[in-house]
């Protein structure tokens, strides 16, 4: 019988690689080139099924925040062009609703590069997962650790906030505790002459054996899988985090997590998302593509982890210069209007560095305008990136009006492109009275190769800050 089931499991497995394997997953990168789908691609037997395809659909798509363009070039066929999010997602034939194909957009400076941010920001961004079908194809194509990630957070949560409850225990005990089984102790311990050993039942508080028992099976089998990309830096990361948690509900038994223990443990919002991920891995949806094609639904949002990054930066750089790092909510300055009509209500850099008598304002600009700025000039740019590029100038500006200060520097961090050595840097000064404003244009590199190059930009940019404002 066993055998049989075995056979049975192989057979599925099989049945299930060839089918994933028929659909398409159609790729490319954020900011990339756009993806055409034509009738054939997504199985639409009519001539009217774009509308009823783009609505299906709706929901991935603005999920991915893909710009949607209809062309009958030579035939009818939609063009999706990626923006500022990653992922993958479904694409649902428009007439039975089933998953016909994929598609996956990829980070633009490639996975090892968002690896290496991951590890710096300590996943504090984390990408959306599940909330559609799975997507085809996509496992094998998606690093294990983009999934293993929040998984890994979810449970160090859980662990954080775990309320202990009362657990029944039964234990032969000299000192009697709880309710003695006097039947038990008449029938086994007397006839052995154990007459002092009373098998007793009680209650005592502890975490639910059960639900730490998935646990520990979850991160046991994330271990597995992590161990595949060992090499890598948010591989050695999460196999850290890992290791960790492990220690902390330390050995005992195991427990593979299933779906009628997630609807009767689920007591509360960190139980839930746990045991939600908790199942992704035991369906193992997309841990690295090993046992099955398909891999979760994600998305995450580049320009985000841009920020995040640009502010793990900054704090760095902070040390360097002797000055403290504000990032994100504590720089935010709020507008006071009057009368009835309002616009923005507030200015908000990302970054604050502050020191005596000066101020640096830091925006992570996740966008290829230093780079293009180089190549073309700016009368070589087309009017819209012209157009993005002056509200990016006027606001990190009106930035500069924020602190009275004698020397203030606001600086537009934009990723590097192109393999350098030292970054692309321009700036601009204005003066006013007593006040100096400096306007900085750099770019930074979408994650470090070494610690050595981390050192080498610190230092650069150091030099770059503390050149003299007049």
């Amino acid at each position: 019988m066993a055998s049989r089931n075995k056979k049975y499991r192989r057979n599925l497995a099989t049945w299930m690689k060839a089918e994933s394997a028929s659909k398409p997953l159609f790729k490319t990168k954020d900011y990339g080139n756009p993806v055409s789908i034509g009738a054939k691609e997504i199985g639409a037997a009519s001539n009217h099924w774009v509308e009823p395809f783009l609505s299906a659909n709706d929901a991935c798509i603005r999920r991915l925040n893909l710009r949607v363009e209809v062309r009958t070039d030579s035939d009818l066929h939609v063009l999706f062009t990626p923006g500022p999010h990653i992922g993958a997602i479904p694409l649902l034939n428009p007439a039975t609703r089933k998953v016909v194909a994929g598609l996956l957009v990829e980070p633009r400076f490639e996975w090892s590069n968002l690896g290496s941010i991951f590890n710096a920001i300590g996943y504090s961004v984390e990408p959306t997962l599940g909330g559609a079908p799975l997507v085809p194809g996509s496992a094998r194509e998606v690093p294990p650790w983009v999934i293993a990630g929040p998984v890994i957070q979810r449970l160090a949560k859980l662990l954080q906030h775990r309320r202990r409850g009362f657990v029944e225990r039964a234990e032969i005990r000299q000192s009697p505790r709880g309710q003695i089984q006097w039947t038990d102790w008449a029938k086994k311990q007397v006839p052995s002459g154990q007459w002092s050993q009373f098998p007793c039942t009680f209650s005592e508080p502890d975490d639910d054996p059960d639900l730490i028992a998935t646990v520990r099976w979850t991160l046991l089998r994330l271990k597995e899988e992590l161990n595949v990309v060992a090499f890598s830096l948010p591989g050695r990361f999460l196999l850290s985090r890992t290791e960790e948690l492990l220690s902390v509900i330390g050995s005992g038994k195991i427990k593979h997590p299933v779906s009628t223990f997630f609807t009767e443990t689920a007591t509360s919002e960190w139980v839930s998302n746990a045991l939600e991920a908790m199942m992704w891995v035991a369906e193992e949806r997309g841990l690295g593509g090993a046992r099955n094609l398909d891999g979760l639904a994600w998305d995450i949002s580049i320009d985000s982890v841009w920020e995040a990054w640009v502010a793990s930066f900054a704090s760095s750089l902070a040390g360097q210069l002797g000055m403290t790092s504000s990032p994100f909510a504590s720089t935010r300055r709020s507008l006071f209007w009057q009368g009835s009509v309002r616009s923005m209500g507030s200015l908000a850099p990302d970054v604050e560095l502050k020191g005596p008598e000066r101020i640096v304002w830091i925006d992570a600009k996740y966008k290829p305008h230093m780079e293009l700025l180089a190549q073309h000039g700016w009368s070589g740019l087309s009017e819209e990136i012209r157009g993005e590029h002056r509200a990016d100038l006027h606001q990190a500006l009106a930035y500069a009006s924020l602190a009275d200060v004698k020397t203030v520097d606001t600086l537009l961090l934009y990723p590097q492109i192109r393999n350098m050595d030292r970054p692309l840097k321009t700036v601009a000064t204005v003066t006013s009275g007593r006040r100096c404003v400096r306007l900085i244009l750099a770019t930074v590199p979408f994650g470090y190769k070494s610690p050595d190059h981390e050192t080498q930009y610190l230092n650069v940019f150091r030099e770059i800050l503390h050149e003299p404002s007049f």
